[in-house]
């Protein structure tokens, strides 16, 4: 296979990502630059670094066995490869190129990968590769998925940190009544109340916003569109800097519905950057010493749903997560806060 046909496969696969799944630009890059990196394999071996020790080999490296990972249910299960040698000499040796779109060439390529890359970042690749001959085979442009079996690595989940009640409210108490301490009061409110991403509180419109109803129309990852709710002191807070302090932002001129909601200094709309400055500049003046962005706005509002007896299902829809599962990892954060209050409460704890 010649690298024009796979640039070729790949620009029809961004369209089929674009299009088809409504993947923003941003991970339709990160696909393709990982699918880059596999297609240039064939003629060109990645390159190796330094090589790790082996506590680093234990640590990233993915072990491959015979019938489970390149061995398909019911049939021979293709020749078996082994972790790289740890011996200086052996390591040294370069691959041998073979096609990305034979089985051979995939195992090459993902034992390279992995004495690169840490684990977050072979899973990530791994997960763009599928995705690609997935697509390749529906589009029946190859034959077998060489892809199908392969394993990556197991990840630990890593679970979000989240504010307690009394630093979310020293949180919001942190602005001032200025205009921008006005804007970034209601910014943070809205996070709070909401539970929406950062992304989706930049592209939010003037018209999004329904003050009677107290909800807001949001647009999320692949286009898709959910209403959250607006709490008492959110819904007055951004009332407040949408008709008195938004004007003042825009040089007099009055918000129309097609507006950004949250803007700058120069009635421009506001990036993620400049909320995540925001949020971290009031996190160090409410002396909140826990590592903090947006996100964990997000993050407190799904655990102290949860923890207030919301259902999972519920908090699902509020957060606008496609599967249940991302949802779950919620609960275990309650959890975790659970028993540490219980241990610290219980006389007999």
């Amino acid at each position: 296979m010649n690298g024009q046909q796979g640039a070729t496969w790949l620009d029809q696969f961004a369209g089929y990502l674009e299009v088809e799944r409504n993947y923003s630009s941003h991970t339709i890059r990160a696909y393709l630059n990982d699918l880059r990196q596999l297609i240039d394999s064939t003629s060109s071996p990645v390159e190796s670094g330094p090589q790790p020790g082996p506590a680093a080999l234990e640590a990233n490296h993915v072990t491959f066995r015979p019938g489970d990972a390149f061995a398909t249910p019911g049939h021979q299960s293709l020749p078996h490869f082994t972790a790289p040698s740890t011996e200086p000499e052996l390591a040294a040796q370069p691959e041998q190129s073979a096609s990305w779109l034979e089985a051979e060439g995939l195992k090459t390529y993902i034992r390279q990968i992995q004495e690169q890359y840490s684990r977050p970042t072979v899973a990530r690749k791994i997960s763009a590769i599928r995705s690609f001959y997935k697509y390749l085979r529906r589009e029946q442009l190859i034959d077998e998925d060489p892809s199908k079996l392969v394993r990556g690595p197991k990840l630990t989940r890593k679970l979000p940190s989240c504010l307690d009640r009394d630093e979310v409210v020293r949180l919001l108490l942190a602005p001032d009544m200025t205009v921008l301490g006005v804007r970034d009061r209601a910014l943070m409110e809205v996070l709070y109340a909401t539970g929406m991403r950062v992304s989706e509180l930049c592209s939010l419109k003037v018209h999004d916003y329904n003050q009677e109803a107290m909800e807001m129309r949001v647009t999320g990852k692949g286009s898709k569109e959910r209403v959250v709710l607006l709490n008492q002191s959110a819904n007055a807070w951004l009332r407040k800097y949408l008709n008195e302090y938004w004007p003042k932002l825009a040089g007099g001129r009055t918000p129309q519905p097609e507006s950004p909601l949250f803007v700058s200094r120069q009635a421009t709309r506001l990036s993620s950057r400049s909320v995540h400055r925001v949020v971290l500049k009031y996190a160090k003046k409410a002396k909140i010493e826990k590592q903090i962005t947006p996100h964990t706005l997000r993050h407190t509002f799904a655990t102290h749903l949860l923890e207030g007896g919301a259902d999972l299902r519920v908090v699902q829809d509020l957060l606008g997560h496609t599967t249940i599962n991302t949802t779950q990892i919620y609960t275990h954060v309650s959890l975790d806060r659970l028993r540490r209050i219980y241990a610290n409460t219980h006389p007999r704890a």
